[in-house]
């Protein structure tokens, strides 16, 4: 089998959905599979520059498209920036050769990449596979980004249906994800549920206090509660910062975030409003490290805004039980993280709003013996092992794909 995957965002870059691009190229690869990837030049997050158009890495094809590179702070540069990815990547689509690709796998980010990615397919009378990452324009509705019945809630809209309609395979992430688009109408033959993995391969297995991440940036002896990863639209922040306002004078509790996105300015700029030294803020850890600074933590922070259950899947929860950390979650009581979490005593789940319990919990998990704490990350991480091992996804990801060419 020879797979053509559409992404803007590839190694070496690090968020979340160039990672799990990467770990599906490298199986694929593995297991014997051809691989070529169309990605932009430029990283998803900060827009630097990646050196090389052309480079091939752990056996896969990676071609980087050149589009434009204004900042994504103003409309206009952003708006330039999609633009010109899509439309070059198009054309690099329409004249690459058929013969380098049995099946092409879009994927959610930008959407236009998967909507090109299936019309070319059409053309050349290749498979394709959607891997839907986030449902639009639910998610965008939902975040109040766009208006219900609004232009661009029915362009995008049609622009979704469309490429769900045209897929030979539609890979989603849970079961509200499904049941979301099941009510658009689209095939559930076409539907295969595999949830994305963690990211990492190893785990801190040493002493707590003995974490060079903890001992790097002088956590001490004090609970961590930790939000690594993208701090975007769809992850208020608002409720665990209110705690951290509340136990500002409790020298127990550091409160850090981790990574980037829209949401770190409103953490800054409530940090500096409250003059709180218990709020610690870090930049995205390379991934190679990422075991370390997630096991620096005592409690992770798992995030998932009202409305938007089926419509974006937070992966943060694989990573945090996978490393045997005990999680908070602050969310709609019905969701695929509380699908998971009731089978896990010990860990911490809240609806938004509920600062007073969150606080309580976690003062509650503060004052529980070390060994107490220990045992709720020893049996998340058992779980994890079992229902969410690495290799065991991405497997059966590479299974899904070369069923749709059988």
């Amino acid at each position: 089998m020879k797979v053509l995957i559409l992404t803007q965002g590839f190694y070496p870059d690090t968020v979340s959905v160039a990672q799990h691009a990467e770990d599906l190229a490298k199986t694929l690869v593995d297991r014997g599979h051809g691989v070529n990837v169309f990605t932009s030049k430029f990283t998803y997050e900060n827009n630097e520059e990646i050196e090389g158009k052309f480079e091939i890495y752990h056996g896969i094809k990676i071609h980087r498209i050149r589009n434009t590179r204004f900042s994504k702070r103003r409309i206009l540069g952003r708006l330039s920036n999609f633009l010109s990815f899509n439309i070059i990547l198009f054309f690099r689509l329409l004249f690459f050769s058929k013969k380098e690709y049995d099946l092409i796998l879009g994927m959610t980010l930008p959407p236009f990449v998967s909507f090109f990615g299936v019309i070319i397919a059409k053309l050349k009378r290749k498979k394709f596979a959607y891997w839907v990452m986030d449902v639009q324009p639910g998610l965008a509705i939902v975040s109040g980004m766009i208006k219900e019945g609004s232009f661009m809630a029915k362009f995008w809209q049609y622009i979704g249906d469309f490429i769900c309609r045209k897929s030979d395979t539609i890979i989603v992430l849970d079961r509200f994800m499904k049941e979301h688009l099941l009510e658009r109408k689209i095939a559930e033959e076409k539907m295969h549920v595999v949830p994305v993995w963690p990211i990492m391969v190893h785990t801190y297995e040493g002493k707590r206090l003995e974490n060079p991440f903890r001992i790097k940036h002088e956590f001490g002896d004090r609970i961590v509660i930790m939000y690594s990863g993208n701090h975007s639209l769809v992850h208020p922040l608002d409720d665990i910062l209110e705690v951290a306002l509340n136990l500002r004078n409790d020298d127990r509790f550091l409160f850090v975030f981790i990574g980037g996105g829209i949401r770190t300015e409103d953490v800054r700029v409530f940090k500096e409003k409250h003059n709180l030294d218990n709020i610690r803020q870090l930049p995205f850890q390379p991934r190679k490290d990422v075991h370390i600074s997630l096991g620096s933590s005592d409690l992770q922070l798992v995030i998932l805004g009202d409305g938007q259950v089926g419509y974006t899947h937070p992966n943060k929860l694989y990573g945090a039980i996978f490393i045997g950390k005990p999680v908070i979650y602050i969310g709609p009581s019905e969701s695929h993280v509380q699908d998971i979490i009731q089978h896990l005593p010990g860990n911490i789940s809240v609806e938004f709003g509920q600062v007073q319990s969150l606080q309580h919990q976690i003062v509650a998990f503060a004052e529980a013996d070390e060994s107490e704490r220990e045992e709720i990350g020893k049996r998340n991480q058992l779980y994890a092992q079992q229902n969410f091992d690495p290799m065991m996804l991405r497997n059966r990801m590479v299974d899904v794909l070369h069923s749709t060419i059988i």
